[in-house]
């Protein structure tokens, strides 16, 4: 994840070593350079990392601290366990916080996951049409799609960088999620988190076909199939316990919230609901799209829990047998 290439003064060999490594390697590495000369100063020749900006924030390194070597370490092994994507995250971040020592370095690895990416946003005319598309998914009036041919995207970006805080990058735009725009919730029961090639966005549902399509060309899709659903939650209490979020389609998920919207609006349907799924047990959303859809097919009653929770189980099965 970093590599070390180290020499003594006075001596020409280098000798290189690779975090993180255990102290038997890094023992070796030490070794080696007291054998080339016992008396000069170790030299750090060059440094290189699968975080490609990160050499430049090391440039103050001291190579004979231990302390200094220890967190080097330790940053390394963090970013072992990071992704290509938490990588690029990680770059942005760096570029876009106060970095002045390893302290920091680690501190922000350690919080990767409190940065979004924007892929494929990294200038200001690019994050300018990012906001404009962004902006019409959240219905804003000051951006309507008409207007985007007389619109001065590299403004508008400018704009948001400045308010906004965070840093371009090759892979896109990063940023603190607390500094993002906030996408402007609705009476949302499901939302979902999306992701394709070209963008990441976010969607409430129940939706209609109109914001759904604004979502897909924020994507840059055709169809929702081509994007990847990365988190899924429920805004309902206890759904999240009974819906499995593996497998999940969009369109699916939009059906199953607008059911249970329309269960909202008649006294006891959500806690049927509950019910039902809390025995049959789904294994998928479809599972539990089926029973949303077939709920009058229930019966509860109210006196105790668990006999409520059977005997819908079996009433259940009696109507499907009749």
């Amino acid at each position: 994840m970093i590599q070390l290439f180290m020499k003594r003064s006075g001596s020409p060999v280098i000798v290189p070593l690779n975090l993180p490594a255990s102290h038997g390697a890094m023992t070796e590495a030490y070794s080696q350079l007291e054998q080339a000369n016992r008396t000069g100063k170790t030299e750090i020749v060059e440094i290189k990392s699968v975080i490609a900006n990160l050499p430049s924030y090391l440039g103050g390194l001291d190579p004979d601290s231990r302390t200094q070597l220890a967190q080097l370490n330790l940053l390394s092994s963090i970013i072992a366990k990071m992704d290509s994507r938490e990588r690029s995250i990680y770059a942005g971040a760096l570029d876009g916080n106060s970095i002045n020592d390893l302290n920091d370095m680690i501190r922000v690895a350690e919080q990767v996951s409190d940065y979004i990416l924007i892929p494929n946003v990294n200038s200001d005319v690019t994050l300018g049409r990012y906001v404009a598309v962004a902006g019409q998914i959240q219905g804003d009036p000051r951006l309507p799609e008409a207007a985007w041919p007389y619109l001065d995207f590299a403004k508008i970006g400018a704009e948001y960088y400045a308010e906004h805080g965070g840093a371009y990058t090759h892979a896109g735009y990063v940023l603190l999620k607390q500094d993002a725009e906030p996408v402007r919730e609705k009476a949302a029961k499901i939302r979902l988190d999306l992701s394709s090639s070209q963008a990441q966005a976010s969607v409430s549902l129940p939706a209609l076909k109109e914001e759904l399509e604004r979502v897909k060309k924020l994507l840059g899709i055709d169809c929702f199939a081509e994007a990847a659903i990365t988190k899924v939650s429920f805004a309902v209490p206890n759904l999240n316990e009974y819906i499995p979020t593996t497998g999940v389609c969009v369109e699916d998920a939009n059906e199953l919230a607008w059911a249970i919207e329309g269960m909202q609006l008649e006294d006891g349907e959500l806690m049927k609901y509950l019910s039902v799924l809390s025995v049959e047990q789904p294994e998928t959303m479809q599972d539990a799209l089926r029973y949303a859809m077939n709920l009058d097919d229930y019966e509860r009653i109210t006196e105790d829990t668990y006999e409520s929770v059977s005997y819908t189980h079996l009433r259940a099965h009696e109507t499907r047998g009749n």
